[in-house]
């Protein structure tokens, strides 16, 4: 259909050795064919037959993707989509629904005068010494922004009711407010007043939710979107990022950007291979993936394939979903499979998954008295049952660690019962109102049996632009979404990732249709 020079693009072909120079040869998603993985040098564009024009080309449409289409058609730009699924939405559309926000008029609503600098504090002491804390910054001080951006798009959260006791799971129908974090918790309420950050839609308090008032008001701007319709390769130009080859229903389509390439699609969650050599953790890999189903890193490598930089491809949110699930359990103690305990057991799920995966063992225990797995949630969400056991002594021959271990740490435990302290974790008193005693039942909880996802993608600045591997931004290239590396460090919560994918999507589609349009 469309004849174009082997020097006038980069193929996603050349992705494997771009790649290879990160020292990630397997990370490159697997090609949709022979003539898509054709690559060469990147030339002049004169030759290329261009099938559709338009001032910013949108690559993938999930939320960051959406959030880009909008902000670049209300800046007076001529927006086209790219999607290679049948439908949009994306990891948005299959989230729990959280966008995690501070400072906003739905706290003030519910008595909650936080402030933007509080909301900052909260994300840095969660993301950690690694976390991007520039990134953070504008993320918190756009967040007030956001919340208004976010209802002007149709998301309706007055509806909803406040929830300021309980660690929330998602899908919280009715809810639109609530704790999604890990903000109780002793060591991070000591960073920032713990507040819930959690915002949740309506009616349904889901991804779809969010994603709906997306689509509707992409649909109302009149913006292009072209399903199945996925991006193969960026067509450069003088070093300028000038379009994209697509393959559509008719074969290949290349599509023009007069101004500039927004690459939102995704993450790299589904790439077996890719993930299998990002993973920097030496216990088991989770095995459960949080995704939408189509996270296979096509957009990463794209930019990896004409010199892009990384940032935090080794940065995965990890989760093992108790309290969030079924509080009864947060009464239990975690254990690794040498015995001693290893984090609060009421924390946010996000974290008790970063406390399993970081365990010196890869097999860990939840042991706890059979009165608290008496629902459906909590049989659900225990683990996976061991036994049930009448000693200290059987509980060590149940799971092979050392007697004298357990019995150690079930003892400092007791006495912290006893306390009404936690001085170790610092768990919420609440939980701490039963010691354990035989009989108990034991659940395993391993690292294989967490969920994850990919947090890290292509490096860029704060005006959302892609950057080389010498920190020079790529002309025409804008990323967002799990298609870049930006807040992350540690995971910070549910609805941290929204927050991020909404904040930089808007930020790439208003400077990418800012950007002089090319002759």
């Amino acid at each position: 259909m469309t004849d174009v020079s082997r020097r006038s693009f980069i193929g996603m072909g050349a992705s494997a050795a771009a790649l290879a120079a990160f020292g990630l040869a397997g990370c490159a998603p697997k090609q949709a064919s022979s003539e898509s993985s054709a690559s060469a040098v990147s030339g002049s564009a004169a030759d290329v037959k261009w099938d559709k024009e338009a001032d910013v080309v949108v690559v993938g449409y999930g939320g960051a993707g959406a959030a880009a289409a909008i902000e670049a058609k209300r800046a007076g730009a001529e927006v086209v989509v790219l999607e290679e699924m049948p439908k949009g939405g994306g990891s948005t559309a299959a989230c729990g629904g959280f966008i995690m926000m501070g400072g906003t008029p739905l706290q003030k609503k519910f008595g909650i005068d936080e402030s933007v600098d509080n909301f900052y504090e909260y994300l840095c002491a969660a993301g950690g010494a690694n976390a991007n804390k520039d990134a953070i910054r504008l993320v918190a001080d756009n967040s007030p922004a956001l919340y208004d951006w976010c209802v002007e798009c149709g998301m309706d959260f007055e509806s909803g009711q406040v929830d300021t006791e309980h660690h929330l799971g998602g899908f919280n129908k009715g809810i639109s407010l609530g704790f999604s974090g890990n903000e109780m918790a002793r060591d991070y309420a000591a960073a920032a007043e713990p507040v819930p950050h959690g915002h949740l839609p309506q009616p349904g308090s889901s991804g779809q939710d969010i994603f709906k008032a997306l689509s509707a008001t992409v649909e109302s701007l009149g913006i292009e979107v072209l399903l199945e319709t996925p991006a193969r390769r960026l067509v450069v130009d003088g070093g300028r990022v000038v379009g994209v080859m697509a393959e559509g229903p008719d074969g290949e389509c290349a599509v023009r950007a007069r101004k500039g390439v927004v690459l939102a699609a995704g993450g790299f969650t589904d790439n077996d291979e890719m993930v299998a050599a990002c993973w920097p953790y030496p216990n088991e890999r989770a095995t459960s993936k949080i995704s939408g189903g189509n996270e296979n890193g096509s957009g990463i490598a794209m930019g990896l394939a004409i010199g892009a930089a990384t940032r935090g491809l080794g940065d995965f949110q990890i989760g093992a979903p108790t309290v969030t699930m079924a509080e009864p359990l947060a009464n239990g103690v975690l254990i690794d499979g040498k015995g001693r305990r290893i984090v609060a057991e009421d924390e946010y799920n996000s974290f008790m998954g970063k406390a399993i995966t970081l365990a010196p063992t890869s097999t860990c225990y939840l042991l706890i008295d059979a009165s608290f797995v008496q629902d459906d949630a909590a049989k659900k969400w225990a683990g996976e049952y061991v036994a049930t056991v009448a000693s200290v002594e059987e509980a060590a021959a149940a799971t092979g660690i050392a007697a004298s271990v357990l019995q150690r740490t079930i003892e400092f435990y007791n006495r912290s019962v006893e306390a009404g302290v936690d001085d170790e974790f610092g768990k919420d008193p609440r939980f701490l109102a039963t010691p354990l005693e035989a009989p108990f039942d034991i659940y395993k909880r391993g690292s294989a049996a967490c969920n994850f996802g990919s947090c890290g993608g292509l490096k860029i600045d704060l005006d959302a632009r892609v950057l080389d591997t010498a920190d020079a931004p790529i002309p025409g290239l804008y990323a967002a979404g799990r298609n870049s590396g930006s807040i992350y460090g540690w995971y910070m919560g549910s609805g941290s990732s929204m927050a991020d994918v909404l904040t930089f999507g808007r930020i790439a589609g208003k400077n990418a249709a800012a950007e002089s349009a090319e002759a």
